[in-house]
């Protein structure tokens, strides 16, 4: 009796759970389900970053240059936890299909921007390091805008999102 119904649960959950993988792969563009693993990883990687900087375990590195534990900790690791919840939430978003996760990715490009012009600005950051940061936050924005505003594949499924 047991058995039976273990197997009949278990046929259950194998079919929908395959409806449910084809109907995702037929409409989530490829790299939205490579973003979704992506930005999940990285935000757990990021806030491991900043424990083994507060632990002192390794190197603290900001924009490829080297820079003291102190230095680290006091302008990356804000700009790291940030990026972390941003990458949590459009992980999040793409997961359960939400019409607001693409607007979440070029936030995380804007924040770095915004983040480094002022830091620059204030002469709190070296110049090499600013203009590491704009320029490659520049660069990987414009193609997140590309990706998720204009390929007709990806705008036409964000649009249908919002329509639900």
């Amino acid at each position: 009796m047991f058995d039976q119904i273990y197997r009949r649960l278990l046929a259950t959950i194998r079919q929908r759970r395959y409806k449910t993988l084809l109907t995702m792969d037929r409409k989530v563009p490829l790299l939205i389900r490579v973003f979704i693993w992506f930005a999940g990883l990285a935000s757990v990687g990021m806030y491991l970053s900043i424990v083994l900087a507060v632990l002192d375990i390794g190197p603290h590195i900001m924009g490829g240059e080297r820079v003291t534990r102190e230095e680290w900790l006091h302008l990356a690791a804000p700009l790291v936890a940030g990026i972390g919840v941003l990458m949590a939430c459009s992980s999040y978003g793409f997961t359960k299909e939400k019409a607001w996760s693409r607007h979440v990715v070029i936030a995380m490009f804007v924040l770095i921007v915004v983040y480094a012009s002022i830091l620059g600005l204030m002469n709190l950051m070296h110049r090499a390091i600013m203009w590491r940061a704009i320029i490659n936050g520049t660069l990987f924005g414009g193609a997140s805008v590309w990706y998720c505003y204009f390929k007709p594949n990806v705008a036409e499924y964000f649009r249908e999102l919002a329509n639900r």
